[in-house]
């Protein structure tokens, strides 16, 4: 994967997308909206409401505080637990959806 330099709003959604594994288009229909509204937002043209922000966070599963500010407040983990959130954030979105589904039957029991 790129590294992406993450300095506007613009290229933190851009980069969050990226980390996603998402396409622009892929963006764009799960926000109901067009491609060039998501090229519009990524290029850094013109204000975008909070409401749009805020939807775009939960879209890309990040926070308001990052797409907006940059930063992002992390829980403290032991070195395990760390790691294995890294492992798993790592995976491809089917796998993770997947792992999740697992690991929600065996809590169940």
């Amino acid at each position: 994967m790129k590294n992406v330099k993450e300095e506007t709003l613009g290229q933190r959604i851009r980069a969050a997308r990226i980390r996603k594994g998402i396409t622009q288009e892929q963006l764009a229909e799960a926000m109901l909206t067009k491609k060039s509204m998501i090229s519009y937002y990524e290029n850094d043209h013109g204000d975008m409401k909070q409401s749009m922000i805020a939807e775009l966070a939960k879209t890309l599963g990040t926070t308001v505080e990052y797409l907006v500010c940059g930063t992002q407040k992390t829980p403290n983990l032991d070195a395990d637990s760390a790691e294995l959130l890294k492992l798993f954030a790592s995976l491809d979105e089917s796998t993770r959806q997947i792992m999740l589904l697992q690991m929600r039957a065996v809590a169940k029991r």
